[in-house]
């Protein structure tokens, strides 16, 4: 079946660089903190997939991450350590240093001491044990800032690095036993990132871009490369301290192999480079292990994951967190979610003909859109998109554009505030968003465009941060998360927004945290269903006939956490696509679960790397549509057979269900909605237009080339 696709393309949100990051090796979790101060946890178990987000607040900053246990810790040049409810979202501890700004902190092998670096060189060493932050006690007093810290395996140890000096401290005490002068011919040299072997040795990287191996007992130099053209800024070891990899200013990522040598009675081991991977352009501020994929992020804002060999190479774009966008399908209004602002579009309009058929743009204006390099146009509105064909590109037609997208308006937040959650009314009246402080409704009137109005609406009963929010089928209901509590609002413009029903969450889920909340549209049987996942994986169902929500099921619990759940109303069941890429639909009536495809899921599918970000059903035909960030998946869920003959080139295989599955590549892919049984939107990001945000590349000469 054919459709009408609006392909936006004036979404551009900037990237926001990575400073730095934790990886939690108990339960694979990954803390990662951007320029912004905001904290993302990261679940890298199956496909990675961003579970929990934490907004940041103006002129915050965050140098360094921590995990102790399950328990996060953070600091920054705000002189503090912070520890963060991770199942609230909030601050629980605040610790003020000795030193004021902090630019590193370790946790040690045995989760029990936090040691801080500061700006005016003291290290503060706490006590994290009994889920508490214990002052124990401040190291001797050094000259100059301290830029990184680094615990040995025993925690008995601690090697710290700053401007031309390595020193290693004996916990205990607190004073120095080692001091180490990095620095050559008078040069300064600032130690960056350190690293701290079971065999004493200690491994620095500086800002010549030199990887220089240390004996931490006599303070002598082992060996010594060159192996960056500028600052090397992280260093990371395998658990078996068989490999270590390095990256920094020049993103090229080093690889080195420890090697015995020697012969007979005198033997050693040595590290020697292996092999490079150039997958960066900018700075890399960070490396982690997880397992034998290699994470590495910087400056573009990505998260790359990458292995060798086979070479492997998976990055994920800087996206603002779902949910980014919401539609209005009658009004034709796009709302998009910036970091302190929300922005209404009008939708781009296609000319129809006498009999109501679209119009097909003619060949000459297609060859030169071609010719101005289509991806400088804000909107391709519209394109049919015939999905049944294959291939996006022989499979689509440009459609003739009367209007051009038009934006509305702008709302930002009061003080800069970063925006948790947004929702869009479906008949496009009320505009909802939260940030961590309060939540807004807006009365949205858009009737003259040259007149675009808009008012608060009163709110009655909610005051805290909302972490997700959506409207019912007929615009009067919003119904909230917010820290265990799912809040139904009666919305109206005049008498305001009142809470009408409260549903404490405690009972049903493990965490105060809510991963989805989705409201169905009225089903068959007279039912509204609201689903809810939280961040621990567990899915429950609640239902209103009447009045009022009522508990309906809770879904057995999987492995992992849902990537994605929508309701299919027509035939009343939950469809869930999970991390690992396993997909089931539960009947709500029979409160029966299944498989959604059983066998016949294509290997296609099963295969992919990428969590699925949102699906839907086709209003259409009988198909779900996944969306992810590089394409959109539509497949039919009942097996079709075809009459085609197979290419010669290749083997027909009977088993093959590939042909109930087409792939549409478009990167970047943001959202996707429906606006109408033949009519689509997709929000792009293009490539080119992060890169345009990003500060310039470090360029170097290769094969004496320019």
């Amino acid at each position: 079946m054919a459709c009408k696709l609006h392909r936006v393309r004036y979404y551009n949100p900037k990237p926001e660089p990575i400073n730095c990051v934790s990886f939690n090796k108990t339960n694979k979790t990954l803390a990662v903190a951007r320029s912004d101060a905001s904290i993302e946890i990261w679940d890298l178990n199956y496909a990675p997939y961003l579970i929990k987000h934490i907004p940041g607040a103006e002129n915050a900053s965050v140098e360094a991450l921590g995990w102790v246990n399950n328990r996060l810790l953070s600091t920054g040049l705000g002189g503090a350590l912070l520890e963060w409810d991770v199942n609230t979202l909030s601050i629980k501890n605040t610790v003020i240093l000795t030193g004021y700004a902090a630019w590193c902190l370790d946790v040690d092998p045995n989760n029990t001491l936090v040691a801080v670096g500061t700006e005016q060189g003291y290290i503060n060493l706490y006590s994290v044990e009994y889920d508490d932050i214990v002052y124990k006690k401040l190291f001797d007093k050094q000259e100059g800032r301290i830029m990184c810290c680094k615990f040995d395996k025993t925690g008995k140890v601690l090697v710290t690095g700053s401007i031309n000096t390595i020193r290693v401290w004996n916990v205990e005490t607190g004073h120095a036993t080692c001091r180490i002068s990095v620095s050559r011919r008078g040069n300064e040299m600032i130690v960056w990132c350190l690293a701290v072997l079971s065999d004493n040795v200690v491994v620095s990287g500086d800002s010549q871009g030199r990887l220089t191996f240390w004996d931490s007992v006599l303070g002598e130099q082992i060996e010594s490369y060159t192996t960056h053209k500028s600052n090397i800024l992280s260093i990371v070891v395998s658990d078996d301290e068989k490999n270590l990899y390095c990256s920094g200013v020049d993103p090229v990522i080093m690889n080195f192999v420890k090697v015995s040598k020697g012969s007979g009675k005198i033997t050693g081991a040595q590290w020697v480079k292996n092999v490079q991977r150039n997958i960066h352009e900018h700075q890399v501020r960070a490396l982690i292990l997880n397992g034998d994929k290699l994470v590495s992020v910087g400056a573009d804002g990505y998260l790359t994951l990458s292995s060798y060999p086979p070479k492997w190479v998976m990055r994920i774009p800087p996206m603002i967190p779902t949910v980014r966008s919401a539609v209005c399908g009658n009004n034709k209004l796009l709302l998009l979610r910036y970091s302190n602002h929300l922005e209404v579009w009008k939708l781009g309009a296609y000319g129809t003909n006498k009999n109501g058929n679209v119009m097909i743009a003619d060949v000459q204006s297609q060859q030169n859109d071609d010719k101005e390099n289509d991806n400088t146009q804000l909107e391709q509105d519209t394109v049919i998109l015939d999905y049944k064909k294959g291939n996006k590109s022989s499979g689509t037609q440009k459609l003739k554009i009367t209007d051009k997208p038009l934006k509305l308006i702008s709302v930002k937040t009061k003080k800069n505030k970063q925006i948790v959650s947004c929702a869009l009314s479906p008949d496009g009246q009320f505009i909802a968003y939260s940030t961590d402080s309060d939540v807004r409704i807006l009365k949205l009137d858009t009737e003259d465009e040259g007149n675009i109005s808009l008012t608060k609406v009163l709110i009655s009963g909610l005051s805290s941060m909302c972490d997700r929010m959506v409207f019912s089928e007929d615009s009067q209901t919003l119904l909230v998360h917010s820290r265990g509590e799912i809040k139904a609002l009666h919305v109206d413009a005049q008498a305001g927004a009142t809470v009408i029903q409260t549903i404490s969450t405690d009972k049903y889920l493990k965490s105060k945290t809510a991963l989805h909340l989705h409201v169905s549209k009225k089903t068959p049987s007279n039912n509204t269903y609201v689903v809810m996942s939280d961040t621990e994986g567990v899915v429950v169902v609640w239902s209103r006939s009447h009045k009022k929500f009522e508990h309906h099921v809770t879904l057995p619990k999987y492995r992992c956490v849902p990537a994605a759940l929508t309701v299919d109303t027509h035939n009343e069941t939950l469809i869930i696509a999970y991390v690992d890429q396993k997909l089931i639909e539960y009947d709500l009536l029979n409160k029966k679960l299944s498989e959604c495809g059983g066998e016949a899921l294509p290997a296609q599918w099963v295969a992919r790397r990428n969590a699925v970000a949102s699906v839907s059903v086709h209003p259409g035909s009988d198909a779900l549509v996944f969306q992810d960030e590089t394409s959109l998946w539509i497949m039919n869920k009942k097996p079709t057979n075809t009459n085609e003959e197979p290419s010669a080139k290749k083997k027909f295989n009977k088993n093959d269900h590939s042909m109930n599955l087409k792939i549409i590549p478009i990167k970047y892919l943001a959202g996707f909605h429906w606006i109408g049984d033949d009519e689509a939107v997709t929000l792009e990001i293009l490539p080119e237009n992060i890169v345009s945000q990003l500060p310039p590349a470090f360029v170097t000469k290769r094969h004496n080339m320019g």
